[in-house]
């Protein structure tokens, strides 16, 4: 038996040569701090060890392996010994490789359905004078409205999770803090998810504009979107409580790799948002009980009260982790260092602060200039643009000094994050379009773009970091790079055309959701026409990607399980 004493020298043994391994392993030459502590000499400082050790660190790479052993609970080791079922010891486990993969498989195969929401939506949208798919209004409206909630709060936030789980306490140098309650906030989170998918589907949603919707499915969508809320928030306190308080000694924020870092910027902003978001659907839901709705539960006030979180500015808050992801790939597959780092963190920093959006609610708007028209959202929309540059440039230049290093062939990862980021900036820049006033956007296709082109963006980032980091959290057989790029370069196409085609379809004036006659699509140019036929193609091409993005993981899971049995 270990004494106290002994174990800590024997695990620490095991970290400093997991570190050495890990650097060796990734063709990054080992520090001194690594060399001298393999050897048992742990005589440096705190904080001049960190100093010596976080090169490694910054490019995504950690000192702790992703083992089952190091983060289970007495409530793993209880359900391994007892015999219990597969299922039952992932309904019980603590494990974060477990937890994200459910976060992770769970949110992709939400945004797949939010893309096959999309894609009858683009159908429907080839006759604007008329419904073909859908009843009518209603019925396009729940889908429209679906495939939103489905992009953002069912889809990419979760995928993130997934990432934030796992990763981000990895860079750390430490083990997810509170592992029962990030447990409890990934099973929240999917039991809201199906419950809001269910409430869509037995004709509820988030209201409709002519109030045809069932009451009781409206009543529980409301209550599964509330859940996915409460888990989603749940997840972000364990996850910046790991970052604030379970770091490496020595280690500052300064020290933290991107993804790590803009993982907290981001989860701090979801904290401040995601409970005024909550607030919302609790008085849609109060007044929805009951007696007939008097004005936050009425159907057609419903989607105006949450919109908010699906558009300018809370929707960047999708993109921030991504850009931190891209920043880690790009140092890392490149094998230089960020030059501009501490700029870097401030941008990433100022690109959080404004991504806050809990204020841009049109539904509480007071007579006069709306709020996305008042000076704070105009000069947020676009102080964010020059943000994103600097950002961008800041990937650039670290390519530029690392192209040596990736040779004529540079990895899928790195392609599709850097594609991510310029999305992102494509995404600003449409966004400071759309709040000119002069033009009229906001109610307009040019605010679907805006959301396709942001949404794709952090769609594209979370999956150059799920294969950038797969083979620690599935496993390294079975990685399928070809088909991978293969299905990145769709996405990122589906995106392009769809995000362009809506926004020249809204300087045409086509409104953001057309209804099924031209007096509701805004009464538009007949070239708008031939821009919905691109979109629709831009949809499909988009579900085409991400259906093999599902097959690649799918495969490089089923690999990785029958090695391991």
């Amino acid at each position: 038996m270990f004494s106290c004493e002994d174990h800590g020298r024997h695990h620490g043994a095991l970290e400093s040569q997991a570190f050495l391994v890990s650097g060796l392993s990734t063709g990054i030459a080992p520090t001194r701090f690594a060399l001298r502590a393999s050897v048992g000499i742990t005589a440096d400082p705190p904080s001049l060890v960190w100093s010596e050790g976080a090169r490694i660190f910054r490019r995504g790479h950690c000192n702790r392996p992703l083992t089952r052993e190091v983060s289970m609970t007495t409530t793993d080791t209880a359900a391994s010994d007892s015999g219990s079922t597969a299922l039952e010891q992932a309904i019980t486990t603590t494990d974060p490789l477990v937890l994200s993969r459910i976060w992770g498989f769970g949110g992709m195969t939400a945004v797949l359905v939010g893309a096959v929401a999309s894609f009858l939506v683009g159908i429907e949208r080839l006759d604007l004078a008329s419904a073909n798919i859908f009843s009518g209004a209603d019925g396009l409206f729940q889908f429209w409205s679906a495939h939103r909630v489905a992009f953002v709060l069912l889809g990419a936030l979760p995928a993130l999770m997934a990432l934030a789980t796992t990763v981000v306490p990895r860079q750390c140098g430490g083990l997810l803090i509170f592992p029962r309650a990030a447990a409890m906030a990934c099973w929240i989170w999917l039991i809201g998810a199906g419950m809001t998918v269910v409430g869509f589907l037995v004709d509820g949603g988030l209201g409709t504009p002519g109030g045809g919707g069932q009451r009781q499915a409206t009543a529980l969508t409301i209550m599964g979107i509330l859940l996915v809320i409460g888990g989603l928030l749940l997840a972000s306190v364990c996850v910046v409580t790991t970052i604030v308080s379970g770091r490496r000694a020595g280690m500052g924020l300064r020290d933290l790799p991107f993804t790590a870092w803009t993982v907290l910027v981001a989860a701090t902003v979801w904290m401040g948002m995601l409970p005024v978001l909550a607030a919302n659907t609790v008085l849609a839901y109060v007044d929805l009980r009951g007696r007939p709705a008097l004005r936050f539960g009425a159907e057609d006030a419903i989607w105006e009260q949450v919109s908010w979180m699906f558009t300018h500015p809370a929707i960047y808050v999708l993109a921030l982790p991504v850009l931190g992801i891209a920043l880690d790939v790009v140092e890392a597959t490149a094998r230089v260092d960020q030059a501009n780092r501490d700029v870097m963190l401030v941008a990433t920093a100022a690109f959080g602060f404004l991504s806050f959006g809990a204020f841009a609610q049109t539904f509480f708007d007071t007579p006069g200039t709306p709020i996305a028209e008042e000076a704070l959202s105009v000069v947020a929309a676009f102080a964010i643009v020059p943000v994103a540059l600097a950002i961008v440039g800041g990937l650039a230049d670290t390519l530029r000094r690392g192209a040596a290093n990736l040779g004529s062939k540079p990895p899928a990862e790195t392609v599709c994050a850097l594609l991510a980021a310029l999305l992102v900036l494509a995404g600003t820049a449409v966004g400071a379009i759309r709040v000119v006033a002069p033009l009229e956007l906001l109610e307009t296709s040019v605010t679907g773009a805006h959301f396709s082109l942001v949404l794709g963006a952090s769609i594209l980032g979370i999956g150059a970091g799920f294969y950038h980091w797969g083979e620690e959290m599935v496993g390294p057989k079975g990685r399928r790079p070809g088909l991978f790029l293969l299905g990145g370069l769709a996405v990122a196409g589906g995106t392009i055309l769809a995000g362009v085609a809506d926004l020249f379809s809204g300087l045409l004036d086509q409104s953001d959701f057309t209804g099924v006659d031209l007096s509701t699509a805004g009464n538009p140019g007949s070239g708008v026409d031939g821009l919905n036929v691109v979109s629709m193609l831009g949809s499909l091409v988009l579900l085409g990607g991400l259906a093999l993005w599902m097959l690649v993981g799918s495969l490089h899971t089923a690999a990785n399980q029958k090695g391991a049995t």
